[in-house]
């Protein structure tokens, strides 16, 4: 289980001592938390120390694993944001990965703080949010050296994995059976269509998973979910679970003018469905975790009973109507 943060301070100061060979135990401030999140937790840190006989502050953002909440681990993540950063996308630079959960209570890694905020973001800085998008979904990641995230040996496969993923997941976190999440799943293996193409999906992107200031956005977050896919996932996920608050019209124009990127009625109807499907799937993880009494935030227990019905009526009406 995750220490407070005042009960891993000493632990976390050697830590930082070590990893970054000053000349004495370094000056540490927080950790802080620095965004509820409900995958991972994050937490400030600041670090003043001695190295070569000079006095350096550095700021770092630790983000720490909550259990195998939404059935996700940091390794791949890690890999994913190192690659992405040397192909020129803008991710946080991560330091380093730590396994050991002793060291907090659970596994975490290291990366820089980046400057701006996550939360209320311009309309300028969704804008760029959305060219940064096809901008990934551009990218060549066989180059990139991401096929560590299993290419499918044909298009439509990919989409199925991600089906039967979130499915697995759900089995094994719920308490009972979930028939609506039975026939949603028989659903959209039904219904799946074959990808134009195969590329890097975010599988969280928009508004609160982008640092910004301004129209500008210095790095994007939350990788956590990131796989090889149908980029109709990733552009139908920000309109209707990240950017709801927005009518569809738009931002099917958003992504037509900045991105040139437009989504069928279809393919719109049937990534709605999966990604309510996932969700719904995902957030039962934070309900066993918080029944089992490894995280007990009352944010764990909202994420596996409040909004996990909220994504169930959605997918009702969504596969209700065929």
């Amino acid at each position: 289980m995750i220490r407070s943060p005042a009960a891993m301070a000493p632990a976390l100061r050697r830590y930082f001592t070590a990893r970054l060979g000053a000349d004495a135990e370094v000056e540490l401030e927080g950790p802080e938390r620095i965004a509820i999140g409900h995958s991972r937790a994050m937490l400030g840190v600041a670090v003043e120390l001695r190295i070569d006989g000079r006095t350096e502050r550095r700021a770092y953002v630790l983000r720490v694993e909550q259990g195998g909440v939404f059935g996700t681990e940091s390794l791949q993540e890690v890999r994913l944001m190192r690659a992405l950063r040397t192909a020129g996308l803008p991710v946080a630079a991560v330091r380093w990965y730590e396994r050991d959960a002793s060291v907090i209570g659970a596994p975490f890694f290291v990366m820089d703080r980046v400057a701006g905020r996550g939360e209320n973001p311009e309309l300028g800085s969704i804008r760029e949010c959305v060219r940064l998008l096809r901008r990934q979904h551009d990218l060549d990641w066989r180059r990139a050296g991401l096929a560590f995230l299993g290419p499918p040996s044909v298009p439509r496969a990919a989409t199925l994995a991600q089906i039967t993923r979130w499915e697995r997941l759900y089995r094994a976190s719920c308490f009972l059976p979930v028939p609506l999440l039975d026939e949603a799943a028989a659903w959209l293996r039904r219904h799946a269509p074959i990808p134009d193409r195969i590329v890097l999906v975010h599988g969280d992107p928009g508004p609160g998973n982008f640092m910004h200031e301004g129209d500008r956005i210095h790095a994007i977050t939350d990788w956590e979910f990131a796989h090889l896919g149908d980029p109709d996932e990733d552009w139908v996920y920000m309109a209707t679970i990240r950017g709801p608050s927005r009518p569809r019209e738009e931002w099917q124009e958003l992504f037509k003018v900045e991105a040139d990127v437009e989504v069928s009625d279809e393919a719109w109807k049937f990534w709605e469905a999966f990604n309510q499907f996932k969700g719904a799937c995902a957030n039962l993880t934070a309900l066993r975790v918080f029944s089992d009494g490894v995280n007990q935030a009352p944010n764990m227990a909202a994420v596996g009973t409040s909004i996990h019905l909220l994504l169930l009526s959605r997918l009702a009406e969504l596969i209700g109507q065929d």
